[in-house]
């Protein structure tokens, strides 16, 4: 009877453990600290969101693994948010990383001098400050300025690592656009933050997306030969000014026929509708206050937007937000509709944030406006592209 007992606690014991194997709930998987070597350890700390901080310590080179599986940390690897390097590693074993697929970048120490093969997810954008031996995969070197020779090369733009690289910018649109040259402007500001942007743009006076759209017209057919013989990074589409809320299927269906040319001559080139603002001309009985024209306008931007698979970039927001707060800085025209220079300004400082990722607030283009105005204007634009 004894035996019969063991042999099933035994077996139940066994059912049990096999269970922890297979659910990933061993011992090894559930720890938060590992020695790696004998001079390295590693440790996970909360991230505040469910997730993991990664922090590896000590000197020397890590260990490498023969897969994924073998790290420390597989199971939850997929949680890791952020990998720290402590100055002193030299090395980054084979796999060692490879599993952290929710991190986007890593700055490697000085200490670094080469990394395993797989040691990182191929999502990671890894950045070194000096040469670092690879055997496989993309290591960004520093750069402080554009480099004048092609390679992989990195820099800080908004607080974060970047690419080295030019983004091609196409604006199409009507007066909103041309006035003060926006085009001009949103490249004098996104290269002053860092960011290296060239500009091209198709615009005429009240024309609406679905004319841009139409190869018969005029300023459609020039929209088709920039597509089909350009390449572009990013494209800005900017509709009539009420034609999103005064009858919104017109418009969806002008900015779906232009994504849809866009997708065709284009690679990997995001599109952006250029939300605008409320303006005093143009209430009525039903948009009594700019503040709910324009909170009309975001919204059929918005939907737009979602419906065709596009970004949107919140300048008619930011102008709300200037014209409630700082009613001292005019944004509009003596027609009471289109942008002043300080309007302009400041949709160039949002298109800058929302298509370079570049901080509006590292600008060094003022050009002409009062320090403290373009310090508010610039401020106004992070906020809406990046607290909002």
């Amino acid at each position: 009877m004894i035996k019969r007992v063991l042999i099933i606690l035994t077996t139940i014991i066994a059912a049990v453990c096999g269970s922890w194997a297979l659910y990933g709930c061993s011992e090894g998987e559930q720890a938060d600290s590992w020695q790696l070597t004998e001079t390295i350890s590693a440790e996970f700390s909360d991230d505040g969101n469910h997730g993991y901080f990664l922090t590896v310590k000590g000197s020397g080179a890590m260990p490498d693994y023969r897969s994924e599986s073998e790290t420390p940390w597989y199971g939850r690897a997929g949680r890791v948010t952020e990998i720290v390097l402590d100055d002193g590693i030299t090395y980054v074993g084979d796999y060692t990383f490879s599993g952290c697929s929710y991190v986007d970048y890593i700055i490697l120490p000085d200490s670094v001098t080469a990394i395993g093969s797989e040691a990182f997810n191929p999502n990671i954008m890894v950045c070194s400050y000096g040469a670092v031996a690879s055997k496989g995969g993309t290591v960004y070197t520093y750069s402080q300025n554009l480099p004048s020779s092609v390679g992989d090369y990195w820099h800080m733009l908004g607080g974060v690592p970047a690419v080295w690289q030019t983004l091609r910018v196409l604006f199409i649109g009507n007066s909103f656009t041309y006035y003060n040259d926006l085009p001009s402007l949103f490249a004098s500001v996104a290269n002053g933050a860092g960011a290296v942007v060239e500009v091209d743009s198709v615009t005429c006076g009240s024309w609406t997306l679905a004319k841009f759209a139409d190869a018969g017209d005029e300023y459609g057919a020039m929209v088709e030969q920039k597509l089909s013989t350009g390449e572009y990074d990013a494209v800005v589409l900017q509709e009539q000014s009420t034609l999103p809320i005064d009858n919104y299927n017109r418009f969806l269906s002008g900015a779906s026929a232009l994504k849809d040319k866009i997708d065709e001559y284009q690679t990997d080139c995001s599109v952006y509708l250029y939300a605008t603002w409320g303006f005093p001309s143009g209430l009525n009985s039903k948009y009594t206050t700019i503040a709910d024209m324009e909170a009309a306008l975001r919204t059929a931007y918005r939907n737009a937007a979602e419906e065709i698979g596009a970004s949107v970039s919140s300048v008619g927001e930011a102008f709300t937000y200037v014209y409630d707060n700082y009613p001292q800085i005019d944004l509009y025209d003596a027609d009471l509709h289109h942008p002043s220079y300080e309007g302009s300004y400041l949709a160039a400082c949002v298109h800058a944030a929302a298509i370079t990722g570049c901080d509006p607030r590292e600008s060094t283009f003022e050009d002409g406006l009062d320090g403290s105005v373009a310090d508010i204007l610039q401020q106004a634009a992070y906020n809406i592209v990046f607290v909002a």
